[in-house]
C-alpha cells in the first residue's frame, strides 16, 4: 500500500517506455522496484526486481521473443541519479541517517550507491560500528546507522554522542524520498518512540548536533 507522500513522489518521476532504458537503470512499475539487467539485440531487453533473483525477470520490448515467456513491463517511472558520489554528502561532510533496522539501512545504502552514475562507490560495514557506509575506499560519503541488528539485538549508538561530530545524524524519514520505495521501508521507529522520554538532558553549551536521536539503555 503506497501512502500519499510516496504517491506524490512517484507522480513527480518521469514515466517512460522501459524499452528505451539503458542497463543499470532503476525504475518503478507495478508497485515494484526494477533494474534493467540486459539490453541485447533483437529485443532481448529485460529487467529484474532490484536485488532479487532472476525468477522476477520481466521483458521490456513488446512483441519480442523474450516477452513471450516473461511478463511484459511497458512503462516505468525512472528514479533520479547522482552524477557524483559527493552528492550523498551534506555541506561537504558525510551525511548520516539513523534507521530502525539493519535490513533497511543496508537497502538504503545499496540503493544510494546503485544510483551513482560513476563507478567506484560501494557499501561496507563501518569498522565495529552498527553502521554501513557508502564509500570509495578513501572517502566516506554517507553513514547508515541502525538501532536493531538483523539478529534482533539492540545496537550501541553511544558513539553518536561524541562531540564534536563531523556530521549531523538525522532520522531515516528525513532522507531521500526514493527510500520509501524500498521493500523494508517503514516510517515507524518504535525504539525511538519508546525512549523519547529517556533522552539525556541538554548540558550548558551543547549544540543541536543530536536533536532527533534518543538512545535506550542498551544503546548508551
Amino acid at each position: 500500500m503506497v501512502d500519499q507522500t510516496t504517491w506524490r513522489y512517484l507522480e513527480s518521476l518521469p514515466e517512460v517506455d522501459t524499452a528505451r532504458l539503458p542497463a543499470g537503470t532503476l525504475f518503478w512499475a507495478n508497485n515494484r522496484l526494477y533494474q534493467v539487467v540486459e539490453t541485447g539485440t533483437g529485443g532481448y531487453h529485460k529487467a529484474r526486481e532490484w536485488r532479487k533473483s532472476e525468477a522476477t525477470d520481466v521483458a521490456l520490448v513488446p512483441g519480442s521473443l523474450l516477452s513471450r515467456r516473461l511478463p511484459l513491463v511497458r512503462r516505468g517511472r525512472v528514479l533520479p541519479t547522482y552524477k557524483s558520489r559527493r552528492e550523498l554528502m551534506r555541506d561537504d561532510q558525510p551525511s548520516c541517517f539513523i534507521f530502525p533496522t539493519e535490513a533497511l539501512a543496508l537497502d538504503a545504502a545499496s540503493l544510494d550507491v546503485a544510483l551513482i552514475v560513476s563507478a567506484g562507490a560501494y557499501v561496507r560495514l563501518q569498522s565495529h560500528e552498527p553502521a554501513f557506509v557508502a564509500t570509495d575506499g578513501a572517502h566516506i560519503y554517507r553513514y547508515y546507522y541502525f538501532r536493531r541488528s538483523s539478529s534482533g539485538r539492540l545496537t550501541d549508538l553511544s558513539a553518536l554522542r561524541a562531540r564534536p561530530l563531523p556530521f549531523k545524524p538525522l532520522p531515516h524519514t528525513e532522507g531521500p524520498l526514493y527510500w520509501r520505495l524500498l521493500p523494508h521501508w517503514t516510517e515507524a521507529d518504535t525504539l525511538a518512540d519508546k525512549t523519547r522520554e529517556m533522552s539525556l538532558p541538554e548540558m550548558p553549551g551543547d549544540d543541536d548536533t543530536l536533536p532527533h536521536i534518543t538512545l535506550p539503555d542498551a544503546e548508551r
